[in-house]
């Protein structure tokens, strides 16, 4: 499906410049196709990203109300996750069909919180001043 996608989309974008090509002279058409290439290579990286970053469920860095705190997978496609909706956490079970609540967390789990920015750059110009 993917494929076809981006052959069509080659198509649409080489045909002006099969026109192009034909009234521009010869260094132009090297650099109309240079430029063609390095288009569809973003295009596909981009693609490729979006595929990984699905198939590795990267965390969600969008902040607000609902976070996940903790993910650990049990199967091929199922997971346990702890969701924390303001201050309260709750324990999940999802599949490919479903999301379950399994449990209300009576004891809240520690958020693991990195180290701030901040932080990090005061230790790195302090030990890079001495």
């Amino acid at each position: 499906m993917m494929a076809r996608v981006l052959a069509a989309a080659a198509t649409l974008l080489t045909a002006p410049l099969t026109l192009a090509a034909e009234t521009a002279p010869a260094g132009a058409n090297d650099q109309m196709a240079t430029m063609v290439a390095s288009l569809l290579g973003v295009v596909a990286l981009i693609v490729v990203l979006a595929v990984l970053a699905r198939r590795f469920n990267l965390p969600n860095t969008v902040g607000g109300p609902l976070k996940t705190v903790a993910m650990m997978p049990v199967g091929t496609k199922e997971r346990v996750a702890v969701i924390q909706v303001g201050e309260q956490q709750y324990l999940v079970g999802i599949t490919a069909q479903n999301i379950t609540l399994l449990d209300k967390l009576e004891q809240p789990l520690e958020t693991a919180q990195g180290p701030q920015f901040a932080s990090v750059l005061a230790r790195f110009n302090k030990a890079r001043e001495s």
